[in-house]
């Protein structure tokens, strides 16, 4: 049986979750030693100098400049691998991301708010040792547990995974003559390691949930992730008391208070499906201008919409006060998608927790 990390020191996490222990680090390959200063470099440049400052380093300087500034300060001993991944933790699940939401059990879930019951249920599958706690995992072949957190009416499970893909770089093409003077044509492909960072949080009071899941390199893959997340808690924790929030509600929706004068989203383009399979779709000139100021365009959806399903909505969320009389957290507008048929929201671009959490809490009350 593989060794349990022991707890190391104890961290305070941000907003709803309570201070939890940070376990033993794994020991780092070369590959995740590199990798995990790739991950931080992709994220928003005023993330990467919040972090430094953090750490109390100089935040200044070009990306090449800030990358060689933190891998100088690891060989020295000043920082550690630790660090960036307990940053990395923070910031990605608030990124670009896939999010199935889920109305919870039915009956009575006061037993799971308890932290002993979830703790005697953990205990069960060997798990307790990432109970209020934290492991700091980079890239793990499989997917792996590394968190799950119990606090202020939240359960919150972390697991992480490497994952691997090609992707074709014309750019890299070659040609060559062999001997017989016949040409040889090499398409070039680029390799790429990425982290996935899956989360599922069910908030005990509200009795609702969702799952998080990184952008992956194939729209396809989520609903696998999902999978293998579910069979993964499956000895402790049953999918199938959750079921699927149908967000293909919310694009008609949308479309209603638009019509009515009273938007929340500012509609790029909308797909709509027909009881019978077929689809209708209309594409917005550009991202600024709504499908619905056409008005050939907006008295077509407007028919279909009365006898079909949302099918896709490409949206961006209004900041602040809107027609519907709703004053909201948002500082600018928020692009995401609802993919109707496979029951997820896109977030295309990072946002920030409080953003996220606000645009999923009226898909949810809209759906």
């Amino acid at each position: 049986m593989a060794r349990k990390p022991r707890r190391r020191a104890t961290q305070q996490q941000p907003q709803h979750r309570s201070a939890v222990e940070l376990l033993e680090a794994p020991v780092y390959t070369d590959e995740e030693r590199r990798s995990v200063v790739e991950f931080m470099l992709a994220l928003r440049k005023s993330h990467i100098q919040e972090f430094l400052q953090d750490v109390d380093l100089p935040k200044s300087g070009s990306k090449s400049e800030l990358r060689e500034r933190i891998q100088d300060a690891i060989e020295e001993g000043r920082l550690t691998v630790e660090q960036l991944v307990a940053f990395l933790d923070t910031i990605v699940p608030w990124g670009k991301q896939h999010v199935f939401l889920f109305t919870g059990p039915r009956g009575d879930v006061g037993s799971w708010k308890d932290p002993e019951h979830v703790l005697d249920k953990l205990k069960k599958q060997q798990l307790e040792h990432v109970f209020n706690a934290r492991l700091p995992l980079v890239l793990p072949e499989e997917l792996t547990l590394s968190s799950i957190t119990h606090a202020a009416g939240r359960l919150r499970v972390t697991a992480v995974q490497k994952r691997e893909y090609t992707e074709r770089a014309p750019e890299y093409d070659d040609t060559k003559v062999t001997d017989g003077d016949g040409e040889v044509i090499l398409k070039a492909y680029v390799n790429h390691v990425s982290r996935t960072l899956v989360a599922f949080e069910w908030d005990l009071n509200a009795n609702v949930a969702m799952l998080q899941i990184t952008q992956l390199n194939r729209d396809t893959l989520y609903e696998e992730v999902a999978k293998e997340f579910f069979k993964l808690v499956s000895g402790w924790l049953d999918s199938t008391m959750f079921a699927p929030v149908n967000v293909r509600a919310a694009i008609r929706k949308l479309h209603e208070l638009a019509d009515n004068g009273k938007a929340e989203a500012r509609f790029h383009g909308i797909d709509y499906r027909t009881l019978r399979g077929s689809r209708l779709s209309a594409k917005s000139p550009s991202p600024r201008d709504s499908v619905f100021a056409d008005d050939i365009i907006d008295g077509a959806m407007a028919g279909v919409a009365k006898s079909s399903v949302g099918h896709l909505g490409n949206f961006y969320w209004l900041a602040g006060s809107n027609g519907n009389g709703l004053v909201n957290p948002l500082k600018t507008d928020v692009h995401l998608f609802i993919v109707g048929d496979k029951h997820r929201i896109n977030f295309p671009t990072p946002n920030s927790e409080d953003v996220v959490r606000y645009v999923l809490h009226r898909v949810r009350a809209l759906s």
